[in-house]
């Protein structure tokens, strides 16, 4: 006996497309109680420097080491100058996946916002300070994982 024409990639294809699309519903939950739990956080006044790129020709000579006594030059690479402002890391949340990849990921921070991670880790200041992290992205993760699978679960049957 055999059945044929069933079309099984199709049928799972689809299943697996809204596994995703719940997956994605997860993380954009993530995403928004994130945001919210960044609105709450009180801090002090932003440090905001105007926005910009900067880069440098340095020219010095060393008093000791290899190269004592001779002008030693270069050019450093653009890098970004601008400061906190007061939304930035707020914006900075976001959602990325690739289609058909299974891989759903929350991010925060980008070039320009580096000092994320710090937010969320906890950081030592140059006073030698120990600053706790503020668990913006993890504290709404942990809340919402045990109704991951339900959500997922309830995209595929198309509740």
């Amino acid at each position: 006996m055999r059945l044929e024409n069933w079309h099984t990639k199709d049928i799972f294809q689809g299943i697996i497309d809204r596994a995703e699309e719940g997956a994605n519903a997860v993380m954009d939950e993530v995403v928004t109680a994130s945001q919210r739990k960044l609105s709450g956080l009180v801090d002090s006044p932003p440090i905001v420097r105007a926005p910009g790129w900067s880069s440098a020709d340095i020219s010095f000579i060393p008093q000791s080491g290899d190269k004592k006594g001779k002008l030693v030059e270069f050019h450093t690479d653009k890098r970004w100058v601008g400061r906190r402002t007061p939304d930035n890391l707020h914006d900075s949340i976001r959602r990325t996946n690739k289609a058909g990849s299974g891989n759903v990921r929350v991010y925060a921070g980008n070039f320009k916002v580096y000092w994320a991670r710090y937010i969320e880790l906890g950081y030592t200041d140059l006073g030698g300070k120990h600053h706790a992290g503020y668990h913006y992205l993890r504290a709404p993760f942990h809340d919402i994982k045990r109704k991951t699978v339900k959500t997922i679960k309830d995209h595929i049957e198309g509740k």
